[in-house]
């Protein structure tokens, strides 16, 4: 628990997951945007990964409340929940639904460059670990 509850939080590692997590759930939203372009009636979905993240660090500053009990049901953390807001028509709508094809492309490479950079930083993170618990250079 001590490595878990010192270690992992000072080297970021739950901001990194947490990340990892945003953008993965972003990812999936503009994805069914994309597969649903041309269905009537749809609303676009979003995430925003701004206040995701806000919402994440702002979370870490309050207490989390913990079973006492094995028969309790745990709580869990309020900020493992990523809030999925859906979108009205705008005036880029395409009239059939909310969808805009663009800004959805858009969307998805912005996500991609999030996801690798959150991956690129836990790797290297989890080395910088690795390296300090072996003791070699």
């Amino acid at each position: 628990m001590l490595i878990k509850g010192k270690l992992f939080e000072k080297a970021g590692i739950p901001l990194y997951d947490r990340l990892l997590k945003v953008a993965s759930s972003a990812q999936k939203a503009t994805s069914a945007n994309i597969a649903n372009v041309s269905t009537p009636g749809y609303k676009a979905r979003n995430i925003d990964f701004k206040t995701e993240m806000r919402r994440f660090v702002s979370s870490q500053k309050t207490v989390i409340p913990q079973a006492t009990d094995s028969k309790h049901i745990s709580p869990g953390s309020p900020h493992e929940i990523i809030k999925i807001k859906e979108i009205e028509d705008t005036e880029t709508s395409t009239g059939v639904n909310s969808v805009d094809i663009e800004k959805e492309m858009m969307d998805l490479s912005e996500n991609q460059i999030l996801y690798e950079f959150g991956s690129k930083k836990l790797a290297r993170t989890f080395g910088i670990l690795r390296t300090a618990i072996r003791g070699k250079a």
